[in-house]
């Protein structure tokens, strides 16, 4: 989109069209299949972890943890170098999901909790999808979708 975005006012008042017109075409398509996904339901707590290689039995346990959609919090006891594993697998993903170390205990546990960022962060992508897509109609004359009937 950003290139898109540059291409459609460059600052000579020319337009850059050379193939731009196939991209803002292919990212109008991409756009519209996310579109028609359907919402989440305020019950589905459920995130997808990207495969990333590791199938180790921490992200075995993360992975089922995530995808639960009823699940929410997980008291897991770890010891620091499998919490420090966890935690940065996480943080590489930028789940919303807190993590703490609770220091009560040996080994100490980590405490993960899905946030209400799952819900409010895909109303924003949903919202800023359909700008995009309104835009690349009217700047870049993108057929509008097709009617369905």
């Amino acid at each position: 989109m950003s290139a898109l975005r540059a291409a459609a006012a460059p600052g000579d008042g020319t337009r850059g069209e050379t193939g731009f017109g196939e991209l803002a075409a292919d990212c109008a398509a991409r756009l519209r299949s996310r579109l028609a996904l359907p919402s989440r339901a305020a019950t589905d707590w459920s995130i997808t972890l990207a495969a990333d290689g590791c199938g180790c039995e921490l992200c075995e346990t993360l992975r089922a943890f995530l995808a639960d959609p009823s699940q929410r919090t997980l008291d897991w006891p770890l010891a620091e170098q499998r919490r420090r594993h966890v935690h940065s697998r996480i943080d590489a993903a930028e789940l919303p999901v807190s993590h703490v170390t609770r220091r009560q205990g040996r080994p100490y546990t980590l405490v993960l909790q899905k946030t209400d960022a799952l819900f409010t962060d895909e109303l924003t992508q949903r919202a800023t999808d359909q700008a995009d897509l309104d835009w690349l109609v009217a700047e870049w004359h993108v057929p509008p979708a097709p009617q369905t009937t």
